[in-house]
């Protein structure tokens, strides 16, 4: 629980400087890149079976009431943001990608307009209209979050692609910074990297918004992340070779981690050894040093993560400055800002785990199975020097050759509800409860397979965690039951409970 407390803190602090006059004598924003996990739209045209939308009588298929339940989780994790404003710039990953052009949005801001007097909930509902299904996911994600009050984005989607292309997402940009020019760059099995260029308070800064070939514990497909890390910095040599001060931001989903050639030794990798990301923050004071800085290094190492993966924290989704935002022209990080956004309850389990997204019940729940993470800029006058002075500024030497586990432990304390009313909840009910935690009062009755009695009912149980699986074994056939810390699971279109230890 301290640990949930800390992370919780950071992120609180992050909003009060966000949205205090702490630095009133410029122009501060933020800067998000979130994957927000499959948005997809209605048209039953995709890559993905979960989406095709053949079988309107299962209730884990996609449709209306699930992509609206999408749109409002990502909207009310945005809200966070200055004071419910939204941050100024985001960078997104897994919009789909598109392949019906015939249903494309020419204009987003007269699409808007079109729709100002109605609601994104009421279009998803009760003013559905057959010709709605094909919007592409940019405009129901720019109707949803202009809903919520955060408004005044202009858009930058990569180009339509075809389907046997087998690219199921797109990056995006939404920005309330004009948008001066766009270009889109193709990578091998992976998604085009979005280049982008603003025009921020009359000064440029452009942006490269990724999603890496996925796999990351793969180490086959590192080779694919390879040439993605090798486009990408090629276009970031040649932006640096016309202006070595350059104002860049690159941000995404590189399904890598801060220190995947620790984790992954011996082999060459996308992101430190060729795109060159690292985590000393005093190399960009040299001019001949490193140029890129990864802003997991702002953080200690036990707060890197924007996943949890078989019960490890990874860093997948990044934030990368050039030296050109540590200088006093132009654009300028805001040292220390940066942070993954982890909300408990919103996107996150009380042990500060994603909570991902489910199919389950009539409206789906849960969020994204990335934490976005943030950071803040200023722009405009003020500093003093070639480069601003550094609050603990980070030397890179504290990367860690493991990734930290994220379980949950005997004697946490966590506040949980207890599970014993799951059993009466209908299959079309579930969605917002499947992947939270419960405690629960149970019996194992077996183990193999594992079944559990709770409250005089049977529930199928799984303990992905061996040393937990262990320690069922001993209980088995007890005749009291013991108290136990789960999650709601779907298995199979079958509730189950899965079993995170005994409290």
């Amino acid at each position: 629980m301290h640990q949930v407390t800390v992370y919780w803190r950071i992120f609180l602090s992050f909003m009060l400087c966000a949205a205090s006059s702490c630095l009133s004598a410029e122009r501060a924003f933020t800067v998000l890149a979130y994957n927000v996990e499959n948005l997809f739209d209605l048209d039953g045209i995709a890559i993905y079976q979960d989406y095709i939308q053949d079988e309107p009588g299962d209730q884990f298929t996609y449709g209306r009431a699930k992509l609206l339940t999408k749109l409002q989780n990502i909207a009310a994790v945005l809200k966070t943001f200055n004071k419910g404003l939204g941050p100024e710039l985001i960078l997104f990953q897994e919009l789909e990608a598109d392949f019906t052009p015939q249903s494309s949005v020419e204009n987003l801001a007269t699409f808007l307009d079109q729709h100002h007097a109605i609601s994104v909930a009421q279009m998803l509902t009760t003013d559905w209209r057959s010709e709605y299904a094909g919007l592409p996911t940019q405009a129901w994600l720019l109707k949803a979050l202009s809903d919520a009050g955060l408004v005044g984005y202009s858009v930058a989607v990569a180009p339509l692609k075809r389907a046997d292309a087998g690219i199921a997402h797109t990056n995006a940009v939404f920005s309330r910074f004009p948008i001066q020019e766009v270009k889109s760059h193709e990578l091998l099995q992976a998604r085009d990297i979005l280049e982008v260029t603003l025009n921020v308070d009359a000064h440029p800064l452009t942006v490269y918004v990724n999603h890496w070939k996925s796999g990351a514990s793969s180490q086959s497909r590192e080779p694919i992340r390879v040439q993605n890390a090798k486009v990408l910095r090629a276009l970031i040599d040649a932006r640096l070779a016309a202006d070595p001060m350059a104002d860049i931001i690159i941000g995404g989903d590189l399904n890598s981690h801060y220190n995947h050639s620790i984790l992954y030794p011996g082999m060459e990798t996308g992101i430190n050894d060729v795109l060159g990301s690292q985590g000393n923050e005093l190399a960009i004071r040299e001019p001949s040093g490193a140029d890129l800085y990864n802003l997991w290094f702002e953080l200690p190492p036990k707060q890197r993560y924007s996943e949890v993966w078989r019960g490890r924290r990874g860093s997948l989704m990044h934030l990368l400055v050039t030296r050109g935002l540590y200088d006093q022209s132009g654009v300028s990080y805001v040292d220390g800002s940066f942070t993954p956004v982890i909300l408990p309850g919103l996107n996150a389990d009380l042990l500060g785990r994603p909570l991902e997204w489910t199919f389950a019940g009539e409206t789906g729940g849960g969020a994204t199975d990335h934490f976005p993470v943030a950071a803040r800029f200023t722009v405009g006058s003020g500093r003093t020097g070639d480069f601003f002075d550094l609050e603990n500024p980070s030397v890179g030497d504290n990367a860690l050759d493991f990734e930290l586990p994220l379980i949950y432990q005997t004697g946490m304390h966590l506040p949980l509800r207890d599970a014993v009313d799951l059993a009466q909840l209908s299959d079309a009910a579930l969605g917002p409860f499947v992947g939270r935690l419960y405690r629960v009062e149970a019996r194992v009755l077996k183990v193999r397979p594992m079944t559990l009695e709770v409250a005089g009912e049977q529930w199928p149980a799984y303990a992905p965690d061996k040393s937990v699986y262990a320690q069922l074994q001993q209980i088995k056939g007890a005749k009291s039951p013991t108290a136990m810390v789960v999650t709601l699971g779907i298995w199979k279109g079958k509730r189950q409970f899965v079993v995170e230890g005994l409290e």
